[in-house]
């Protein structure tokens, strides 16, 4: 029964689940956060939604950095599947990128779309939390699409008026981290959601790790390095305003087998930048000379977005450093045919909100957001050159399109395509079973 009529908007009465659902999900959450990048931490609430399976979503919510945007330290939307059984059904989805909807100094307007899961009866939704920032959030807001109409699906207390959380469940809030409401800050009315994470540690893991990492010299700048486990050296190359601790899912896996040796690229994570302008042949050479300086031949990589795009100009330009690779969800250049054009529309306004704020352009934010935009420009044809066999990977829902993919699969002498079924451009972490034991045939495959 419809309670209210807005145009092509309609709203539904909302269902609330049981403690005993709740109590599930709230053990899965915390099964899940033992594996995934850092220490994440989630907010959420639930909502019956058998209605709409096999719908698409939208997810919007207004979200403020009280401090900038740092590597590690970032909020984003989350939502997930659940069965009539009360069972997670795949891993929740999240932003691809907190820096997408990022506005320096202001309230950010997130938005997560995606699919629910057919076979799901209730739908999670709200948010995800990394490292040691504190955030204001507010005006959470569900929408279905159901042919034209979008169906505003109601949420209890979603502009955090009310001074009890009530229906919003936590899971791995850090020990010396708050969440409270709040009338600091708010979008609309008079009080948000706060998260006051400032005097929560770190946890000292892969990224972060003083026993274990080093730094080495590479022309102008300092890159960081750690190493784990023996065999065949295997180098992870994280995307774009990251670092080397997104791959925290992948570390434990490999390093049975394989020498894994973590880096962060250029001015991310724990290495050092300085003014040369910033390219990814730039990081390529960095990569290169990187290799050279620990004394190794051939390696393995994997490369994730923006590690993806170095890594084929690396086995481009030093096909005797790379002995096989597998790259997910990588560009060779930047237009409509490679990814959405809403995506480089955030893009332009972010940077232009950056200038307006006055953001030195010396700023790394800046620079990597400049970079995104204006490179890769790699012509398709010259990955001919390329002699390392390759598994070009993407999600099904990648921010990267899937002919993209496809044409860099057909442009490489020694190819496999391989597109994960319901993952976004955050595989990695959304199927780290899936994604690890895919890679893992494929290079056990190409020992030779």
């Amino acid at each position: 029964m419809t309670t209210r009529t807005t145009s092509n908007q309609i709203t539904k009465n909302s269902y609330t689940p049981s403690k005993f659902i709740i109590f599930l999900l709230l053990t899965f959450l915390l099964m899940l956060s033992k594996t995934s990048y850092g220490q994440l931490s989630y907010i959420f609430q639930t909502v019956e939604i058998e209605e709409y399976q096999g719908k698409k979503f939208i997810l919007k919510g207004k979200i403020y950095y009280e401090n900038t945007i740092e590597n590690g330290s970032y909020a984003v939307l989350s939502a997930f599947s659940v069965s009539s059984a009360a069972k997670m059904i795949n891993a929740p989805i999240y932003n691809d990128d907190a820096g997408t909807f990022y506005k320096y100094g202001s309230w950010s307007s997130y938005e997560l779309t995606g699919k629910i899961d057919k076979h799901a009866k209730y739908f999670g939704v709200g948010m995800t939390i990394s490292g040691t920032n504190n955030y204001y959030a507010d005006d959470f807001e569900l929408l279905v699409k159901d042919g034209k109409k979008e169906i505003i699906i109601p949420l209890k207390n979603a502009g955090f008026e009310n001074d009890s959380l009530g229906i919003w469940q936590q899971s791995q809030i850090p020990e010396e981290g708050i969440v409270s409401i709040s009338s600091e800050k708010s979008f609309s009315g008079s009080q948000s959601l706060y998260f006051d994470y400032s005097a929560a540690s770190s946890a000292s893991g892969f990224g972060s790790n003083a026993n274990i990492g080093k730094f080495v010299d590479i022309d102008d700048i300092k890159l960081y390095y750690e190493i784990y486990g023996k065999g065949e050296p295997l180098l992870l190359l994280h995307g774009n305003n990251s670092s080397m601790s997104r791959f925290q899912n992948q570390l434990d896996y490999f390093k049975e087998n394989y020498r894994v040796i973590g880096l962060d690229s250029r001015g991310q994570g724990k290495s050092t930048s300085s003014d040369t302008p910033l390219t990814y042949e730039l990081m390529a050479e960095d990569v290169s000379k990187f290799i050279k300086e620990l004394g190794l031949e051939k390696v393995n990589i994997i490369g994730w977005s923006d590690g993806g795009n170095i890594a084929l100009i690396l086995a481009m330009n030093h096909p005797e450093q790379v002995k096989t690779m597998a790259i997910m969800g990588s560009v060779i250049y930047n237009n409509k045919t490679s990814v959405p054009a809403k995506i480089n529309k955030i893009l332009r306004t972010q940077i232009a909100e950056m200038e307006k704020q006055g953001i030195s352009k010396d700023d790394m934010s800046y620079r990597l957001k400049l970079l995104l935009l204006n490179e890769p420009n790699i012509d398709p044809e010259s990955l001919r050159q390329i002699q390392a066999p390759t598994l070009v990977m993407a999600g099904q829902h990648d921010i990267v399109k899937e002919k993209h993919s496809q044409l860099i699969a057909e442009k490489i002498p020694h190819a496999n395509l391989k597109i994960f079924k319901g993952a976004g451009h955050e595989a990695p972490e959304e199927i780290p079973e899936i994604f690890n034991t895919t890679v893992n045939i494929f290079f056990q495959a190409n020992r030779n």
